[in-house]
């Protein structure tokens, strides 16, 4: 955890891997190799990322595996044959950090981060969403719960469950907020009935 006052910054292993992959990235969704990653991490904070008893070699281990594993199951990333990809709700989580650090603020009351901008907006396209405000709850499908996740019915475990997290925190976001447009204002409720309607794909797939 990320422990910040006026004289000092201490920042968590998974923080500084956070930052070195926003830094390779520049700030974009883009693949970045393991090797890179590990790399670049030993370079910039070595005495967090060198393998044990060798502080002159990178650690390419659980130093590295862990944090990256963490944020797969957090959305953070996503990943496929040791290649890692911040996704929109990394790069807004790097962001802030970066802000933090400068002492910038984060983010202006009233107003949804960026990943959860995306997030909402693309929900409020669902034709679940439609069915649901006309109480037509009958006609959604589990095709539709996957939809309203942004996964498919073959999306591995830990990518669903790091969709499933984002998805929530981006509905919490909404429900933190005031003067709502009437559909956003019912988006906590109809994320509420998703989730527990499907609870039987939630267990399934977490399992």
């Amino acid at each position: 955890m990320t422990k910040i006052n006026q004289k000092t910054i201490d920042l968590s292993r998974a923080d500084k891997l956070l930052l070195v992959m926003y830094e390779l990235s520049a700030g974009a969704r883009k693949n970045l190799r393991f090797e890179d990653i590990a790399v670049a991490a030993f370079k910039k904070y070595t005495d967090d990322f060198h393998l044990r008893g060798y502080p002159e070699f990178p650690d390419s281990g659980d130093l590295v595996h862990k944090p990256l594993y963490d944020f797969r199951k957090s959305g953070l990333v996503e990943a496929g044959n040791k290649i890692f990809t911040l996704t929109l709700r990394g790069l807004s989580a790097a962001e802030t950090l970066k802000n933090r650090l400068k002492g910038r603020e984060i983010m202006k009351e009233g107003r949804l981060s960026g990943f959860a901008e995306r997030e909402i907006s693309r929900i409020e396209s669902l034709e679940s969403l439609r069915f649901y405000l006309n109480g037509e709850e009958d006609k959604i499908l589990d095709t539709d719960f996957f939809a309203f996740l942004g996964v498919t019915v073959r999306t591995p475990k830990n990518d669903f469950i790091g969709r499933l997290d984002t998805v929530k925190n981006a509905v919490n976001e909404v429900g933190g907020l005031k003067n709502l447009s009437v559909i956003r204002n019912k988006l906590p409720v109809f994320s509420e009935f998703m989730l527990k309607r499907f609870e039987d794909i939630i267990n399934q797939k977490s399992k």
